[in-house]
């Protein structure tokens, strides 16, 4: 394949206002350029990945064109995430202006070479109109993933029901510090959540029921009944502890609200107000 006619954008063809990341922690065999090839698609895909994730941006598939006959791609378009601009979803007649989305330009379009029957970079372009930042790109959700490690170390904690900020806190320090981790104490939060959900679907029943049996421990007068179905799941519950028994003993007097909304396992909450003194 000719590739004569190809320049590599972001070096002679920078505008004002771009620049170059810093590729000094990079080898040169990890910086993309005009020419190189790949074996398949993805492979092109992860390495520009790879490199976005060194430099600090992240990456999205911007266009992929595909062979009319066959349907398989013949070219894609690979950009910087912030790439371009968006129009403002506000329909005020004041605002005329658009929103940019930073209009970085930092791509490159990778082709399938027929005669050689792999893939070859014939478009690079490194420049960006903003700085990049490596040690920010934890934040990118492109970019955040737990490792089987954390992932262990997550489910063992929680089934010794440590809470998940101290676990977030070891992790951390074991990676000297959260930028290092890969990932959010929300990610890890929503793993938990998850995993619950999937691995024990009566983990709602197991935990209320757990916390029940603490409050009777702790005081003989704490009440509760629990009506379940034939899958052991909730149809109804209901407590008391036992400082509300004995303000209903001494006012003798209770009201009723139901005006909450049902929850997503369609069970509605009705909570039980205790009224004014007789006098």
């Amino acid at each position: 394949m000719q590739l004569s006619y190809v320049t590599e954008v972001g070096s002679e063809e920078m505008e004002l206002g771009d620049e170059l990341p810093d590729h000094g922690c990079l080898q040169e065999d990890e910086i993309p350029r005009v020419g190189m090839r790949f074996a398949q698609l993805q492979m092109a895909h992860d390495f520009y990945v790879t490199y976005a994730k060194k430099v600090g941006f992240a990456t999205k598939i911007r266009t992929t064109t595909y062979d009319k006959i066959t349907k398989a791609p013949i070219n894609q378009a690979i950009r910087c995430n912030r790439d371009g601009y968006r129009e403002s979803r506000v329909k005020a007649p004041t605002r005329k202006n658009t929103i940019s989305a930073a209009g970085y330009k930092a791509r490159i379009y990778v082709k399938f070479d027929k005669d050689i029957q792999d893939w070859v970079l014939f478009k690079v372009d490194l420049a960006h109109s903003h700085p990049c930042s490596a040690r920010k790109t934890v934040h990118y959700h492109e970019y955040r993933q737990l490792t089987m490690h954390a992932k262990y170390v997550i489910e063992d904690n929680d089934e010794a029901e440590i809470r998940p900020n101290k676990t977030f806190l070891a992790l951390s320090n074991e990676a000297g510090g959260p930028s290092n981790l890969g990932f959010s104490e929300k990610d890890l939060r929503n793993y938990i959540t998850v995993r619950l959900r999937t691995s024990n679907v009566n983990a709602d029943v197991r935990e209320m029921m757990s916390y029940f049996m603490r409050m009777k421990d702790i005081n003989p007068n704490f009440f509760y009944a629990v009506k379940l179905d034939e899958e052991c799941k909730f149809k109804s519950a209901v407590w008391v502890d036992a400082k509300c028994r004995a303000s209903y003993e001494y006012y003798g007097d209770v009201s009723v609200d139901s005006t909450y909304s049902t929850n997503r396992h369609g069970l509605s909450f009705v909570s039980f107000v205790g009224g004014q003194p007789p006098w």
